[in-house]
């Protein structure tokens, strides 16, 4: 069934399923793209047509090394590195202990380091609402990494290799890529 979707994308496969919210007809739409910094990737866009539920992911169909990176935090431009996380890398902080593990229905996403940590902040409120617990030391550090009041380290550790981070032009970032075999 492919066939070009637009000058960059082919269609490779389009079929329906049941949707897993309400029953309905969900139409599910796999498109191949050759993408920037990812290579060849499937772009797989599913949507219900009853209750409008939606969600898309980034498969890459092409595997590299064992790829880490360690981005040093040291000034508050460092935090506008912008990092591409795979569904399978594994990001860490280790000054503040923090760790955002790939879960069964990891996505693929771009971000920059303040949009990591907000996103570490989140999930420590999530927490806090959902089991009360205090949270307030380890919130209170990530407020000041926000803030780069100290230096840190933020560690991506991909086992496929696709994950990487980009610096803005007018900065300097100390950034370390190292393939792992």
């Amino acid at each position: 069934m492919e066939s070009e979707v637009t000058n960059y994308g082919k269609l490779v496969e389009e079929f329906e399923i049941e949707c897993p919210v309400c029953g309905g007809k969900m139409l599910i739409r796999e498109v191949e793209y050759e993408l920037p910094l990812i290579g060849r990737a499937l772009i797989v866009s599913k949507k219900c047509t009853h209750c409008g539920y939606r969600r898309n992911d980034i498969v890459p169909l092409t595997l590299r090394k064992h790829r880490r990176l360690y981005i040093r935090v040291e000034k508050s431009q460092d935090l506008y590195v912008k990092v591409l996380r795979s569904p399978t890398a594994k990001i860490y902080i280790p000054e503040l202990g923090l760790e955002l593990k790939p879960g069964v229905d990891a996505e693929m996403f771009i971000t920059n380091i303040e949009g990591i940590l907000q996103l570490f902040n989140d999930a420590l409120i999530r927490l806090k609402v959902l089991t009360g617990s205090d949270v307030t030391q380890v919130s209170q550090k990530i407020l000041e990494a926000l803030k780069a009041q100290y230096p840190f380290t933020v560690v991506v550790d991909d086992p496929l290799g696709l994950s990487t981070a980009t610096e803005y032009a007018d900065i300097n970032t100390q950034m370390i890529i190292e393939c792992v075999e």
